[in-house]
């Protein structure tokens, strides 16, 4: 089996696993109960805390955990919004080419009286252009959203770059930091960027958990469900287990995060070098600004589902895009820039990989997809032969 497919999920690791079990069974007090056993529970929730700041050089209080990376998504939006409304400001510039889980909540926001929102398209290897950005700012714009890499191209957006064009314009800059996060350096998004989404199950983590770095620079006004939970921020009994279980995940991915970022630099190029040696007729969508994890694709034959089933057949897994909108026929705005037409993007598949792939992974992926575009290749060539007659 070849799993190519880490940006949708990952595998959870031995450690998070044990941690996970250990602590639902041994501290399962509720964290907001003042008892020792509740007291343990908190113990272990703050030291969580603690070690998701840690890559980020955040303050611990900085922190806030969620059910995952949509609702971190969700919660830093609404939360930043509802603490920059009583200025009235109420446009969002964000772009064409965002996660679902914000790119639908934003629709959702331009459909509601007094909110506007700007999404700016891909341009030149698919990142945003920055005079397009400030000519977009407005005297009422209150808040940008902008993803760090994009799930299905791996494309990295200029965020320094955003950060400097709105320094001092009392604007929040919110970025979905899902698939870099444990993958590329993210250590000094704190300097220009005020709020950060986290998801722990792309990190080899437990599924069902996630957090969003606020900024203490920000001042942030509790959920209106008055709740004690979360510094105010998020109703409903916190998860110790699986953010313990997510904090181990973290500690595991940053230790010799940079050698493991050099590997994945390593597979990638392996993977492309291994393509274009064996001919393989596949279109990478390759720019100088992209994380190593991810590999998008476009083949000249077929429809980017069936490569998937035909890979699936062999055991190897892939994927058309992203999980989360696999079922929208939509072609991703992620993708356009790159694609000749319509129809190409249709054959489109994303390859996703980890710090565990190895280069014996690769070869067997070359080996299957020389047997599969084989045999696309003669089937096309009996179709077109029948057609002619």
């Amino acid at each position: 089996m070849v799993y190519l497919d880490y940006a949708a999920t990952t595998p959870i690791t031995d450690q998070a696993l044990l941690t996970y079990q250990q602590i639902a069974k041994d501290y399962y007090g509720n964290a907001s109960s003042l008892h020792d056993i509740g007291g343990q529970a908190k113990d272990i929730l703050e030291q969580a805390r603690q070690i998701i700041a840690g890559p980020l050089h955040a303050d611990p209080r900085e922190i806030i955990f969620t059910n995952g990376g949509t609702e971190s998504n969700v919660l830093a939006i609404d939360t930043l919004l509802r603490s920059s409304s009583i200025s009235g400001k109420k446009h969002i510039i964000s772009t064409e080419m965002e996660h679902s889980s914000l790119l639908f909540y934003l629709e959702h926001l331009n459909q509601l009286p007094g909110y506007e929102v700007t999404f700016l398209p891909g341009e030149k290897e698919g990142q945003i252009d920055i005079n397009a950005l400030k000519q977009a700012i407005r005297p009422n714009t209150c808040l940008i959203s902008i993803q760090h890499v994009n799930s299905e191209t791996g494309v990295i957006q200029p965020l320094a770059e955003i950060g400097q064009c709105i320094k001092d314009k009392g604007i929040a800059f919110h970025s979905d930091i899902v698939q870099s996060f444990g993958k590329i350096d993210v250590t000094r998004l704190l300097s220009f960027v005020d709020c950060m989404s986290m998801s722990s199950h792309k990190i080899h983590g437990p599924k069902g958990v996630g957090a969003v770095y606020f900024s203490k620079k920000l001042t942030l006004k509790p959920h209106p469900i008055k709740t004690n939970h979360e510094f105010g921020l998020r109703p409903g009994t916190v998860n110790v287990p699986a953010i313990a279980a997510f904090a181990a995940a973290t500690s595991e991915i940053f230790t010799d995060r940079q050698a493991k970022e050099e590997h994945l630099h390593y597979i990638r190029d392996l993977f492309i070098n291994r393509i274009e040696q064996e001919n393989i007729p596949l279109k990478l969508i390759n720019t100088d600004y992209q994380s190593p994890t991810i590999a998008g694709c476009f083949n000249p034959l077929v429809q980017g589902d069936y490569v998937m089933l035909e890979y699936n057949r062999r055991d190897i897994h892939l994927s058309t895009g992203t999980a989360c909108s696999s079922n929208q026929q939509k072609i991703p705005a992620s993708i356009q820039p790159f694609m000749a037409d319509q129809e190409e993007g249709k054959r489109f598949n994303r390859f996703s990989f980890s710090h565990t792939t190895t280069a014996q992974e690769v070869e067997e992926f070359i080996a299957v997809s020389k047997q599969i575009f084989s045999k696309m290749k003669g089937e096309k060539k009996k179709y077109e032969q029948k057609v002619n007659g």
